[in-house]
């Protein structure tokens, strides 16, 4: 009995009846494997604390046919009280996995926007052994105060940048991987990051990452929104813009700019501005890149005026 007693006195003491824990008890909630952590952080001093974002499971997200919409995961006064007085800090997405094979996640700064979701805006972090991944696990695994899925916290440890961001240092992220998941992001702007992932258990070949889509965090409004995009998700419908208009006999072959592959495209026309009374021709087309091109068979030597409407 006397052993048993002696056993728990490491982990906690009983005051007056009341309960009092080692600090070292609850010092650091695991990592759960696979799960898309955002953090932010600002080493320049804008804040007492590192925020941390738990997206919840890889496999929520990547893979879907549609534009998954995380923005009540996100805290724009966590994300000010760690942002500060500074005119911008570092944010990224990391997730891990040490099973079999081991597997991790992480983030580049997309550029130019919004775009297909198929084609990744940013450059591959890279080709890694199994060995790599886990040490880019184990570097993962240090983040402290971790939240459960759909939750985010203020980590006072600020582990994100002690074991994430810092470069050319052992035993962080981006000094063993080689490449950073933070990307910078202030107030009123538009962050886009595109996620890659790598899976390898191979000691003898390296595999690539694997971009999955991208993330989008819109700071520009009064209501700031955080949505991730699948490279299955249909592109964003844009309008179209008319670059040439040709006719050969009896039809008129209109081709545009500005299309969104996988939305169709519909030429309309009317036979005069006042009054205008727009009508479709032909079959909508399939854009299977920026440039669609539509034609109206049934065009006779009066006057015709076109459009082409998006859908």
């Amino acid at each position: 009995m006397k052993k048993a007693v002696k056993n728990l006195i490491p982990a906690a003491i009983v005051i007056g009846g009341a309960l009092m824990a080692s600090p070292s008890a609850f010092a650091q909630v695991s990592l759960i494997s696979d799960d898309l952590y955002m953090g932010f952080e600002n080493q320049a001093g804008g804040g007492t604390a590192d925020y941390i974002i738990n997206l919840g499971p890889a496999s929520g997200i990547v893979g879907s046919s549609s534009v998954v919409n995380l923005s009540s995961d996100f805290s724009l006064s966590s994300f000010n009280s760690v942002l500060g007085a500074s005119s911008s800090m570092f944010g990224g997405v990391v997730a891990a996995s040490n099973g079999n094979p081991p597997n991790l996640y992480a983030t580049q700064l997309r550029s130019g926007g919004a775009g297909i979701p198929s084609v990744p805006g940013s450059t591959s972090p890279g080709t890694f052994y199994k060995g790599d991944i886990l040490l880019g696990y184990s570097d993962v695994g240090q983040l402290y105060h971790l939240p459960a899925a759909g939750a985010g916290v203020l980590d006072t440890s600020k582990s994100w940048e002690n074991y994430v961001e810092p470069a050319n240092a052992n035993g962080t992220f981006y000094g063993d991987m080689g490449f950073s998941p933070d990307s910078p992001v202030g107030p009123s702007t538009v962050l886009y990051e595109d996620l890659w992932y790598v899976s390898n258990n191979s000691s003898s070949t390296k595999i690539p990452f694997t971009y999955v889509g991208y993330f989008t965090l819109n700071l520009t409004g009064g209501s700031p929104s955080l949505t991730f995009t699948p490279t299955n998700a249909p592109a964003p419908l844009t309008n179209p813009v008319i670059v040439s208009v040709a006719k050969t006999g009896s039809t008129v072959t209109v081709i545009s700019s500005n299309a969104a592959p996988t939305h169709m495209y519909q030429l309309q026309y009317t036979a005069s501005l006042n009054p205008t009374n727009w009508g479709n021709v032909g079959s909508s087309v399939v854009a299977g890149s920026a440039m669609v091109t539509n034609t109206d068979a049934t065009a006779t030597t009066s006057p015709r005026f076109y459009r082409v409407q998006a859908q």
